[in-house]
């Protein structure tokens, strides 16, 4: 399989303007914007490729730096971090338009942020029915 002919869903990069990949640039691996400037807070976050992900937020497209590409990840790098499947889709627009006559409407990085993680979930699933089962088993 030609891996350059596959398209993966919800892996769109953001076209970046110059001011945001000055941002960018400035952030090494495993730090923020924020360590040089006192306006950014949480956003504008680089990757550190051996340390665990901070939190997914709804906001993630500000806040996630790719470890080695200048660049913020895509819906599907978030979904990653979250555990969904590479063959879950999110639908609907990935960014917010700041229009006024927007829909309201969940964005793509909205829904991957105010997701449980797949794989939390079905963590604590497994863990609620073990104790439901020891207590039916009990009476």
């Amino acid at each position: 399989m030609d891996i350059k002919n596959v398209h993966i869903k919800n892996h769109e990069q953001t076209a970046h303007a110059p001011s945001t990949l000055e941002k960018i640039r400035k952030v090494k691996q495993g730090g923020k914007l924020s360590e040089q400037t006192k306006t950014f807070g949480s956003t504008y976050r680089r990757l550190d490729p051996n340390q665990p992900s901070p939190t997914v937020t709804r906001s993630g497209y500000r806040d996630f730096i790719h470890p080695f590409e200048d660049r913020m990840l895509t819906v599907r790098e978030l979904a990653c971090l979250q555990t969904f499947p590479l063959d879950w889709e999110f639908t609907g627009t990935r960014l917010d338009s700041y229009s006024s006559k927007r829909k309201v409407t969940m964005t793509q990085f909205g829904q991957v942020g105010n997701a449980v993680p797949p794989l939390l979930a079905e963590a604590v699933a497994k863990a609620v029915s073990e104790q439901l089962l020891d207590v039916i088993d009990e009476k």
